[in-house]
């Protein structure tokens, strides 16, 4: 990894601010949201296990100590809309040597279908490529994800026409993946 990425891949240079939503590390006080989300039946049904309670905050625990690293490989980071949690995004499978970087969202109930997914995952597809404007942003998906593959083709990603979950976006002319 050379110096430019070591420098970016701190988690301080990933608050980001939009019109409606604050995006900044997670932090301890985010220990319940990250139990609504990971341990929700109906959250988790397209992302992974869901967690029973003191698998969640173990996981929280380990995320809070990823966080800290710098560089980072991994990065967790909160949502936060009029001061209330709303959700979590991160960067996922960092990875220096390819220069790839996946990037992926969940979002609490109440936020859903009000444009702030499609806000935040902007926002950070955006800050993503100015920290590594080299870097190679992908998102694997479920496509049975409706609401997903809706979002990400609202936001202007294309499919990988040999893979159906991954997703691309247009970067300086160039299909990268999402």
């Amino acid at each position: 990894m050379n110096t430019d990425w070591q420098l970016a891949a701190k988690a301080e240079n990933f608050v980001i601010t939009t019109s409606r939503l604050l995006i900044r590390p997670l932090t301890q006080q985010d220990l319940q949201l990250y139990l609504d989300l990971y341990t929700n039946t109906e959250t988790m049904v397209f992302v992974g296990e869901t967690l029973q309670a003191e698998k969640a905050k173990n996981s929280f625990q380990i995320a809070l100590r990823l966080n800290a690293k710098t560089p980072f490989k991994r990065l967790f980071l909160t949502i936060v809309e009029q001061g209330r949690c709303a959700g979590l995004c991160a960067i996922n499978q960092w990875n220096s040597e390819t220069a790839q970087v996946e990037v992926g969202i969940m979002l609490l109930r109440p936020w859903h279908g009000q444009g702030y997914a499609a806000e935040a995952l902007a926002a950070l597809i955006q800050r993503v490529q100015q920290q590594f404007y080299t870097a190679v942003i992908k998102g694997d998906l479920d496509p049975e994800n409706k609401a997903a593959v809706q979002l990400v083709v609202k936001t202007g990603f294309q499919p990988d026409l040999n893979c159906s979950r991954t997703y691309w976006v247009k970067h300086n002319d160039a299909l990268v993946p999402f």
